[in-house]
């Protein structure tokens, strides 16, 4: 299957008891996707040579980067993401959210999931996939001014990829379906949604 694009960037506060029971809260699309990327730290080959050969072998995920790019980020998804509160500000008569960066934030672990849009033999397919436990991290800012025509600008922030706390230390879910709504379905069900 190729790769044709790439949708619905899912994210929700990852908790876990000290039984390993892992759920989600506040699940919310992120905003939308524009590229996505990941690079995934294996163990080396750990061989052990029995009878002049390898007998056993092994190779663990030892961590990953997560790389997101998407439009914009908005106040809400800034805020649950680095685990800000947000303040009331009176600004004359108006009244606006404001977010403060400062030492009480707390970026939180997270559940974030997508879906990758693929074609085979003709027929699309979409394949959902959900990294069980991530952090991001702080990210930059960076914009140009408008010129004769509009130069688009996006949004990137990264995180880490950990294990997981469940019992066998998940970190990836996936799953193929033949329409979006289902790979959607699939990731609300593993990470939940927020309620109104």
């Amino acid at each position: 299957m190729a790769k044709i694009g790439l949708s619905y960037p899912y994210v929700a506060k990852y908790n876990a008891t000290e039984d390993g029971v892992v759920t989600y809260t506040q699940g919310q699309v992120l905003a939308k996707a524009v590229e996505m990327s990941t690079s995934i730290e294996a163990g080396k080959d750990n061989n052990l040579y029995a009878d002049n050969g390898v007998a056993e072998t092994d190779s663990t995920f030892g961590g990953g980067e997560l790389s997101v790019t998407t439009d914009d980020l908005m106040q809400e998804s800034s805020a649950l993401i680095m685990g800000i509160t947000p303040k009331k500000l009176a600004i004359g008569e108006e009244t606006v959210n404001e977010l403060i960066y400062d030492d009480n934030m707390n970026p939180p672990y997270l559940g974030f999931g997508f879906i990758i849009k693929k074609k085979k033999d003709g027929a699309p397919k979409w394949r959902a996939l959900v990294f069980t436990k991530i952090k991001f991290s702080i990210f930059d800012e960076a914009a140009t001014t408008q010129g004769g025509t509009i130069e688009w600008q996006t949004s990137e922030i990264a995180a880490t990829i950990m294990r997981d706390e469940s019992a066998n230390h998940a970190w990836k879910r996936e799953a193929t379906f033949d329409t979006e709504g289902e790979a959607r379905a699939y990731i609300k069900a593993i990470l939940g949604e927020k309620s109104a």
